[in-house]
C-alpha cells in the first residue's frame, strides 16, 4: 500500500516569525508532508526557504477562512491539514494522525483538553500515543489543528472571513453522516491567537457570526431547537436561548469528569 501523504496549509500574518519557522520545519522532517502551503496575508514574504516549502502571497490580506478555501484548492494530495501558525506540535504529529484517517471520516481536529498554552518557544511537546474518537462537537481549540479528505471540505462562504469557518466545515460533514473525530493522545502547545484576536478584527468577527448564524440556522430552528457544543447544551424554545453549562470534561490523564448541568443565560 502506497503511504499516505498530506498537504498542510497555514494562512499567517507573521506576527511570530520564528513561531512559524519552527512549525515549518518540523512539518519539514515529517516524511507524510509533501507540501507545506503559506499563505502569506502579511505580505511581507518569508525570510526562510525548505524544500517542500510553497509560499503563496496574495496582493492583499485573504483572512484566515478565504485562505483556507485556497490553500485546499490548490493541495496536491487528497488529505490536507489546516494548522494554525501559532502552535508547537510533536514530531510526526501529521503523520501519526493520518495514518488512523479513512476516506469516510469528516473533520479531524484537536482535543482541546489536550492544548497547553506556553509562552517559550524553546519548548518541545513529547511523542505520544495518538489516536482518534469520535466527536459529536467541537470544543474551543478544535481547529488549531484540522485534517480531512477533499471530498469532506465544503468551501467557507467567501463572506465569513475569519471565524466560524471550522464549524462550518464540521457542520456540513455532519449533515453528510460523516463522522467527526478529535485528536486524542498527544499534547500540542499553543502561544493563543496571534491574529484572530487583534481588537481590529472585531468588527470582522462580529459580522462573520450573523452571515454565519443567517446561513446555517433555519427559521424554523429559532423556534425550536437543540445543540450540544463543547461546555454547554443550547436549547431554543419560542425565541428564548437556554444554556446549560457543562462541567470540563478530561484533562491531561485522559479521564472525564461528570457534567454539571446549569442554566448559564437565558435570553
Amino acid at each position: 500500500m502506497r503511504e499516505k501523504k498530506v498537504s498542510v496549509v497555514i494562512p499567517t500574518l507573521q506576527k511570530n516569525k520564528d513561531l512559524l519557522h519552527k512549525l515549518v520545519e518540523s512539518l519539514e522532517e515529517d516524511n507524510s508532508v509533501s507540501e507545506i502551503i503559506v499563505i502569506d496575508n502579511s505580505l511581507q514574504g518569508l525570510s526562510f526557504s525548505t524544500e517542500k516549502l510553497k509560499l503563496i502571497t496574495p496582493e492583499q490580506n485573504l483572512f484566515v477562512n478565504p485562505s483556507w478555501n485556497l490553500g485546499v484548492k490548490i493541495a496536491k494530495n487528497e488529505i490536507v491539514a489546516l494548522l494554525n501558525d501559532d502552535i508547537i506540535i510533536p514530531t510526526n504529529f501529521c503523520h501519526d494522525v493520518i495514518s488512523q484517517m479513512n476516506p469516510e471520516m469528516g473533520i479531524v481536529g484537536m482535543n482541546g483538553d489536550k492544548i497547553e498554552a506556553i509562552t517559550d518557544i524553546d519548548k518541545q511537546p513529547v511523542n505520544e500515543n495518538i489516536y482518534l474518537e469520535p466527536a459529536s462537537y467541537m470544543d474551543h481549540y478544535y481547529g488549531v489543528a484540522m485534517f480531512f479528505y477533499k471530498s469532506s471540505y465544503n468551501i467557507i462562504p467567501n463572506e465569513i472571513k475569519i471565524v466560524y469557518g471550522d464549524s462550518w466545515i464540521f457542520t456540513f460533514c455532519k449533515r453528510q453522516k460523516k463522522q467527526n473525530q478529535r485528536i486524542c493522545g498527544c499534547t500540542i502547545f499553543h502561544f493563543g491567537s496571534l491574529t484572530s484576536g487583534l481588537e481590529s478584527f472585531n468588527p470582522i468577527a462580529k459580522s462573520d457570526s450573523k452571515i454565519y448564524k443567517k446561513l446555517t440556522v433555519k427559521w424554523y430552528h429559532r423556534l425550536f431547537s437543540y445543540e450540544e457544543l463543547w461546555d454547554y447544551n443550547k436549547f431554543r424554545i419560542l425565541g428564548m436561548t437556554l444554556r446549560f453549562k457543562k462541567g470540563k470534561a478530561g484533562g491531561k490523564d485522559g479521564t472525564k469528569t461528570k457534567a454539571s448541568n446549569s442554566i448559564c443565560s437565558l435570553r
